[in-house]
This record gives structure tokens, sequence and C-alpha cells, in this order.
């Protein structure tokens, strides 16, 4: 057997940044300061569309940025740029889908974290999304459907966590290219940020992003089986 020696400036800096770190406290310097979240939202497909049910399953990554002042180092202390973390290791925003149907399921592969040299954090998380999607059929099989999706803090008011999409639009929400589905395309993409009140809080506000998914039927199946019902009726 050899000896094996961990890189010693990165565990250095590790011993530093996470010497009386408590993942459980906010990071903010004053408590009554609120944290930026910034989120973004990618679709990687449809699970599934269970149409009798009225919902509707999504394989999608979330990703989340906010900065942790107390996880900053400068050249002095490394020179490294960034280290990998895991979720047990630091605070990570209580963000949750709030219109859900069922418990969000998360892959074996739970996402990783990069911490930067500046305290930013970055948290990617793959997971599936079930949630309701009532269904317009007046025109169907060429329909539309908009299915929405609604995530938020359940502790923090909007005054101590300030939820909001990133500023650059096309890490807003995007589809990846893996996406595809045989009944299914995505026709449109939109994020809001809404703020709201919750029963039980007084005069605290949450903000809430708000996802749409406009999703339009392919009608070549349909099509197909009514022209051949067409047909042989007559």
């Amino acid at each position: 057997f050899q000896s094996i020696y961990a890189n010693q400036e990165e565990s250095s800096l590790r011993n530093i940044l996470f010497n009386n770190y408590n993942p459980k406290v906010r990071p903010v310097e004053n408590i009554g300061d609120s944290l930026t979240v910034q989120m973004g939202l990618a679709l990687q497909n449809i699970e599934s569309f269970d149409q009798m049910q009225e919902s509707i399953t999504l394989n999608a990554w979330i990703r989340q940025t906010w900065n942790d002042y107390r996880l900053s180092w400068n050249s002095t202390q490394s020179n490294l740029t960034f280290i990998s973390v895991s979720k047990s290791q630091v605070w990570v925003p209580d963000t949750e889908l709030l219109n859900a149907a069922a418990l969000p399921q998360i892959y074996t592969l739970k996402g990783g974290l990069s911490v930067y040299s500046d305290g930013t954090v970055f948290y990617s998380n793959p997971v599936v999304l079930k949630m309701p999607c009532s269904l317009e059929l007046e025109t169907f099989p060429f329909d539309t459907q908009t299915c929405r999706m609604v995530f938020g803090s359940w502790v923090y008011a909007s005054d101590f966590l300030n939820l909001i999409p990133y500023n650059n639009e096309e890490q807003q929400i995007d589809v990846l290219d893996s996406f595809s589905h045989t009944e299914w395309e995505i026709d449109e993409l939109t994020v809001e940020l809404n703020t709201e009140e919750r029963n039980g809080h007084i005069n605290e506000d949450f903000n809430e992003l708000e996802y749409n998914i406009v999703l339009s039927r392919f009608p070549h199946y349909y099509k197909l089986s009514m022209g051949m019902t067409i047909a042989l009726v007559l």
C-alpha cells in the first residue's frame, strides 16, 4: 500500500471556510437583510401527461444562485477559484414547488453546488415534478394546453429571501436539447415574479415565481384514427 495525500491547498481552504460555519443560518450580515436568490428552470422531458387526472409530470433541472459572504476567500488564503460542496455542508434556500400534486422525486444524482471565491454559490439539481394541469379540450385534437408551476420559499418572506428570476433571460427558463415527446411540443415558456400574501402571516409578502408552459398537441395520430373511422363508416 502507498500513502495518498489530499490536495493540501484545498484542504486548508475548506478548514478555513467551514470552521464555525453553521449551514442552518441564513447568510446575511444583519438579520434584517434580505438575501437575493436567482432561480432558473430547464425542462428536460415530459415524463407523463395524465389527461384523465389532469396532471403533468416533468423532468427538469432547477438552478439557483446566491451569495454567501462566509464562503468567500482571497488570493492570500488560496489561489483556487472554486470548490465543490455537498448540500448538507452549506445553507440552501428552501425553494419548493408550491402547487405540487406529489412529492418531488430527486434522482440518485443529487445535483451539485459550486462555491466561488467571491462567495457566489451555484446549485443545480435534477428533479421530477408533478403538478395539476387543467385541460381545455374545445378544439381537440388541435388544442393547446397551459401548465402552471409556482415556486417559492415556505419559510422566508420577501423581506428575508428575495426570490427572483435570473437577470439573463436565456437562463430564466429553457428547454434542453434532449427534450422530445411523441404527442406534445412546447410553444411558449414564460416566467413571472409575483408577490403574494399567505394565510397566517401578518404584514408579510412572499416572492413567488410562476412558470407557464404552453404545449400544443401533435394531431397526426388523431387525424389518422378519425380518417380511418370515417372511411369505415362510409
